[in-house]
C-alpha cells in the first residue's frame, strides 16, 4: 500500500494544550485506522511550552508510534510583529515545499484560521489539497472583544483570508452548527463537517483521588464548596469581570472558595481580586499542566466559562465545557457561546447569564446554589452523560476518519 503523506500545520507549540486536546487525538485515531497515512506535524515552539532535550525526544518517540513525524520550528513575536509573522510564514513555506517534493505530500491541514491562512496560501502555491480544521472567525472574536480595531491591518488581513480560505478550501471542519450554516449560506465549495473541540471521555472523568489531592495541597476542607475558573484572563476572555462575578458570589455566600487555574501572571489575577475586595483567604491562584487539569476540575463543585456574550461567540468551540461535564462539573456560561448555553439548559447542568455583571451574578446565584447543593453522585452522572453526548470524542471519530481518508 502506497503511503499518503499529509502535512498538519499548527501555529502552536506541540505541548500546547490547545493542540494536544483539540487536534492531536483525531490525528492519532486516523493513523490507527488508516495504515497508509503518514502525518508530518509542523509546529512553532514557544518558550512558554519549551521542552527539555529529553522531553522533546520522548515527544518525538510518542508521535512516531502513530506514524507522525514532528518538524518543530521556532515561534516569533514581540516588536515588529508583522515582519516576524512574515518570517514564520516564509520558513514554514520552505519546509512545506521540501515535504511536497519529498516524500511527496499531497494535502495540508491547519489548526485554526491563523495557521489556516498561512497553510491555504501554501496549498495554492504548491498544489496541495487544503483542510481547515477548527475553522472559526478568529478575526471577529478579536474585533468583538476589542483586541483588534476593525480598521486595523491585523483584523482586515485575517478577516479577508478567513473568507477566502473558507470559500475555497477542499474540506472544513468547524465546532458548531451555527458555523456550518453560515458556510452553507455563503456558498462555499468546501465539504463542511461539524467537529467540535472534543474530550476523550475514556481519559477525562471525575477522579476522587485527584479531588482529595488538590484540596489537601491548597488546604481546602473536604466539605468546602469550590467554584473553579480554569483558563486565561483578558483578550478574548473576560478579565476584571471574573472578579466582579466572584465578588457578588462571595457576598451572597462568604463560605465559597474560588480555585483559579490559569497560565496568566498570578500578580495580575490577584490584583483583580483585591480590587474587588475579595479576601485573600477566599481564593487561590495556580497553574497546571494539561495532564493534571482533570484533578482540579474534580476538586471543584461548579465551573465558570468566561467567554463574553458577543455576536461572534456563537461560532466558537471552547473545549472547557466538555472537560467540565465529562468530569461531572456543572457550569456557568454566557448566552450565545458556542452551543454551551443550549446544553446547559437542555440537560439541566448549567446556568446561563447575559454577561458577567454584578446584577446578573445576583440574579442567577439561586440557580448556582441549587446545583451546588444537589446530590453529588447523581449530578456528576448527569453532567457526564451530557458531556459525552455533546463533546465526547467517540461521537466524532467516524467523522475524523472520513475526513482524513480524503486527504
Amino acid at each position: 500500500m502506497k503511503p499518503r503523506h499529509v502535512i498538519a500545520y499548527v501555529y502552536n507549540s506541540c505541548n500546547d494544550p490547545l493542540f494536544k486536546a483539540a487536534m492531536l487525538p483525531f490525528m492519532q485515531h486516523a493513523s490507527r485506522q488508516q495504515p497508509d497515512l503518514r502525518l508530518h506535524l509542523i509546529t512553532y515552539e514557544q518558550e512558554e511550552y519549551a521542552l527539555t532535550a529529553e522531553q522533546a525526544a520522548q515527544m518525538r518517540a510518542d508521535l512516531a508510534v502513530y506514524n507522525i513525524e514532528w518538524h518543530p520550528l521556532r515561534w516569533h513575536s514581540g516588536r515588529f510583529k508583522l515582519l516576524k509573522k512574515a518570517y514564520d510564514l516564509l520558513v514554514g513555506f520552505f519546509l512545506v515545499l521540501k515535504l511536497r517534493i519529498s516524500p511527496g505530500a499531497r494535502s495540508i491541514g491547519a489548526l485554526g484560521t491563523i495557521a489556516g491562512a498561512f497553510a491555504f496560501i501554501m496549498a495554492k502555491l504548491l498544489g496541495l489539497r487544503y483542510y481547515g480544521f477548527q475553522y472559526e472567525p478568529h478575526s471577529e472574536f478579536m474585533r468583538d472583544c476589542n483586541v483588534w480595531p476593525e480598521s486595523g491591518l491585523a483584523y482586515r488581513g485575517l478577516h479577508y483570508m478567513e473568507r477566502v480560505s473558507g470559500m475555497n478550501a477542499d474540506i472544513l471542519s468547524t465546532g458548531t452548527v451555527h458555523m456550518v450554516n453560515r458556510m452553507k449560506a455563503w456558498g462555499t465549495t468546501a465539504k463542511v463537517y461539524k467537529m467540535p473541540s472534543c474530550v476523550d471521555e475514556t481519559k477525562v472523568y471525575f477522579r476522587p483521588e485527584g479531588r482529595q489531592h488538590v484540596r489537601a495541597t491548597y488546604g481546602i476542607a473536604a466539605d468546602k464548596q469550590v467554584i473553579l475558573y480554569l483558563g486565561k484572563f483578558g483578550g478574548i476572555y473576560y478579565d476584571r469581570e471574573i472578579a466582579v462575578l466572584f465578588r457578588e458570589f462571595h457576598r451572597l455566600n462568604p463560605e465559597l472558595f474560588f480555585l483559579i487555574v490559569s497560565p496568566d501572571a498570578p500578580a495580575h489575577i490577584a490584583s483583580l481580586m483585591q480590587a474587588e475586595g475579595l479576601p485573600e483567604t477566599s481564593y487561590t491562584i495556580t497553574r497546571s499542566p494539561y495532564e493534571q487539569v482533570q484533578n482540579y476540575i474534580s476538586a471543584a463543585d461548579f465551573g465558570i466559562v468566561a467567554v463574553p456574550s458577543l455576536p461572534s461567540q456563537q461560532f466558537r468551540s471552547p473545549i472547557k465545557v466538555g472537560e467540565y461535564l465529562c468530569c461531572g462539573l456543572p457550569y456557568l456560561v454566557c448566552a450565545g457561546v458556542s452551543e454551551d448555553d443550549l446544553v446547559a439548559e437542555k440537560y439541566g447542568v448549567g446556568v446561563v447569564v447575559t454577561g458577567f455583571t454584578g446584577a446578573e451574578a445576583v440574579r442567577v446565584y439561586p440557580e448556582v446554589a441549587r446545583l451546588l447543593h444537589q446530590e453529588k453522585d447523581g449530578l456528576r452522572a448527569r453532567c457526564r452523560e451530557a458531556g459525552i453526548a455533546y463533546r465526547g470524542l467517540s461521537q466524532y471519530l467516524p467523522t475524523a476518519d472520513h475526513i482524513f481518508a480524503q486527504l
